[in-house]
C-alpha cells in the first residue's frame, strides 16, 4: 500500500507533535504507512494543500486565524480541485453540536483530542479507506 498523506492542523505546537510521534508510532506497528504533514494555522494548512499529495486531514476547529470549519468546507468540496480529501475534526471541546456542525460542513467525523490512541488509528484507517 502507497503512504497515506495526512494532514494535521493543529495550532498547539506541542499537542500537535505529540499527537504525530504517538501516532506515528501506533500506525507503524499497526502497520500502516503514514506520513503527517503538519499545520499550525489556516494559512499554513492551505500552503500545505497547495503543494499537494494529501490523501486525509485532521482538522483542529479553533485555530488562531479562523475555524477549522472553513477548511473542512473547503476540502469537502474540492478544493477547486476535481478530487476531495476525507477529513476528520479534532477538538477539546467535542459534543454532539461540534460533531453536528463537522458533519454538516463535511466531516467525514469527529474526535476528542482525549479520546484513546487505538480508537485514534481506527479512525484514520477508515478516513483513509485503510481499514482491514
Amino acid at each position: 500500500m502507497e503512504k497515506q498523506r495526512i494532514l494535521l492542523v493543529e495550532d498547539n505546537a506541542q499537542i500537535r507533535e505529540n499527537f504525530v510521534r504517538v501516532l506515528e508510532r501506533a500506525l507503524a506497528a499497526d502497520p500502516l504507512d503514514v506520513a503527517f504533514v503538519e499545520a499550525g494555522s489556516l494559512a499554513e494548512a492551505r500552503e500545505r494543500l497547495r503543494e499537494g499529495g494529501l490523501n486525509a486531514a485532521l482538522i483542529d476547529l479553533r485555530l488562531p486565524d479562523g475555524d477549522g470549519l472553513d477548511l473542512v468546507r473547503q476540502l469537502s468540496n474540492g478544493n477547486g480541485r476535481a478530487s476531495r480529501i476525507p477529513t476528520l475534526v479534532l477538538t477539546a471541546y467535542l459534543d454532539h453540536t461540534s460533531a453536528a456542525r463537522a458533519i454538516d460542513a463535511g466531516a467525514r467525523g469527529a474526535l476528542s483530542k482525549v479520546v484513546s490512541v487505538p480508537e485514534t488509528v481506527e479512525a484514520i484507517k477508515r478516513l483513509t479507506g485503510s481499514e482491514g
